[in-house]
């Protein structure tokens, strides 16, 4: 004879079922899904079919509510599902059907994480679309499902983007070279995944207002106040390294030229 004898709730919406089996006392602890599909409201008697088809589906049903969690928390993808779900089982079998399940139930749809995703990316970040696709391979959606969308993400979105981070980088005055600020303009551009060829056009379109944040005589007059404290710039090799590490530094070379006064270094020229 098999009695439920006992249910008493735990937490997150889980029971504890004690069970006698011929005398023998059983813990289970199953899902709220369970209790009321299988009316385990009080204590009874069970059949054979329902203790076999409890005790066999009360780790599916657990897995499927854990699912369902890591869905409620924020929108994933068929593959972060599997992912997790994997964590607390290693059956293939088991997860691929809790996949399905909620796939089903439309509670995993990638397609529509996809389109949902690069919608929130082009309304309110400046990133680039080589960016948004390393991310969505990260979490494991396909190539082709993400090239599909990324035809949303015009060359002309990617300009606004741009003038938008450009003109973040020059609300103040840069404190760096014009070659060095363009450099780090670029890289930066680059990491946030723009397109080398729109960012290449829009840091040309963008060029004077810029240099209009940039006042390079300053700038190269302290770093020659550095390195003349270590060279002499009446020696010949040492003013020619100062020009070169000044060079290195992205200081334009015609500047360099007058702020050493041109010595007999130029006199060829």
């Amino acid at each position: 004879m098999i009695n439920l004898v006992e249910i008493s709730k735990t937490k997150k919406n889980r029971y504890l079922l004690i069970i006698s089996n011929n005398e023998v006392l059983e813990k289970h602890i199953v899902s709220e899904n369970i209790i009321i599909k299988y009316n385990l409201l009080t204590p009874r008697e069970l059949t054979s079919f329902e203790y076999k088809t409890i005790t066999k589906i009360k780790i599916e049903d657990l897995l499927y509510e854990k699912a369902l969690v890591f869905i409620d928390y924020k929108m994933r993808t068929i593959s972060e599902v599997k992912k997790r779900l994997k964590k607390e089982v290693e059956d293939e079998q088991l997860i691929n059907k809790i996949i399905i399940r909620l796939k089903e139930q439309n509670y995993l749809d990638d397609n529509f994480y996809v389109k949902t995703y690069l919608n929130e990316k082009l309304e309110y970040d400046l990133i680039g679309p080589r960016n948004i696709k390393e991310k969505l391979i990260k979490k494991g959606i396909h190539y082709d499902l993400i090239d599909q969308h990324l035809i949303r993400y015009k060359e002309e979105f990617q300009y606004d983007k741009i003038n938008q981070i450009i003109k973040n980088e020059t609300k103040f005055r840069i404190k760096k070279p014009y070659k060095k600020a363009y450099l780090s303009l670029k890289q930066k551009l680059v990491s946030k995944g723009f397109t080398l060829k729109v960012i290449e056009s829009a840091l040309i379109s963008n060029r004077d207002i810029i240099k209009e944040m940039i006042d390079e005589e300053p700038l190269l007059k302290r770093e020659l106040d550095i390195l003349t404290k270590k060279y002499d710039l009446s020696k010949y090799e040492d003013k020619s390294k100062i020009i070169k590490m000044l060079i290195s530094k992205g200081f334009d070379y015609e500047l360099i030229k007058k702020s050493v006064k041109e010595g007999t270094l130029y006199e060829s020229d």
